[in-house]
């Protein structure tokens, strides 16, 4: 199986990554969903996106929430390319970088995360929302809406290929490949818990997706 670098995996696919989770794996009603969770304390918040793409997520709290203040972390210059398109005039400082070193300061009433933490280890989650619940301001609310599994087996299955994929391709630590590696919903409540955040809930769930809040 060839294996492709994350941020170059994206670039590519910067064209038609929209269609592709809009109309190929029909996730209008998951966006829909995320941003019902947001609920926000007022309406010029500061939300801070990871992952950002295209914003995809972004258009459709812009229509609700149009005074809201933006920070989006992204790796593919190419999906931020698209993003600055598909948001023309919008308010928002872009980061194009990994989140796990950018810097992205803090005061946040809300850090958001869509269809892009399933790529990555426990180890390297632990960390992120460590940096995460630091970022947001007391008050402040964590809404991840990711790919996720149902059972140990299959989360244990992804990790394992990963990890075979890295290894017979000689990849370095610290290279984030894109190969999916999807956790169970229960594993990411434990994993906020476990850097900190409380009134971690799961608030929706699909055969293969979840969208989980947790409070600072």
């Amino acid at each position: 199986m060839p294996v492709e670098e994350m941020g170059a995996f994206f670039d590519v696919r910067a064209d038609i990554y929209d269609e592709h989770m809009l109309t190929d794996l029909k996730l209008d009603a998951f966006y829909a969903a995320v941003a019902e969770a947001v609920e926000p304390p007022r309406p010029d918040f500061r939300l801070l996106d990871l992952g950002c793409g295209t914003g995809l997520e972004l258009r459709r709290l812009y229509e609700t929430f149009p005074r809201m203040r933006v920070t989006g972390v992204d790796m593919s210059p190419e999906m931020l390319k698209r993003l600055r398109e598909n948001l023309l005039g919008k308010p928002i400082e872009l980061i194009c970088a990994s989140y796990f070193d950018a810097d992205f300061g803090g005061g946040f009433d809300i850090a958001l995360s869509t269809y892009s933490l399933h790529h990555f280890s426990a180890e390297a989650k632990h960390g992120l929302y460590q940096k995460i619940h630091a970022a947001l301001l007391p008050s402040g609310r964590f809404i991840f809406g990711d790919y996720t599994v149902r059972t140990q087996a299959l989360q244990d299955e992804f990790l394992s290929e990963s990890a075979r994929l890295r290894s017979e391709n000689s990849v370095p630590d610290g290279v984030f490949l894109h190969y999916d590696t999807p956790f169970t919903a229960e594993n990411e409540v434990r994993l906020m818990k476990e850097a900190g955040f409380t009134c971690v809930r799961l608030r929706q769930t699909w055969e293969s997706a979840s969208i989980i809040t947790a409070e600072k």
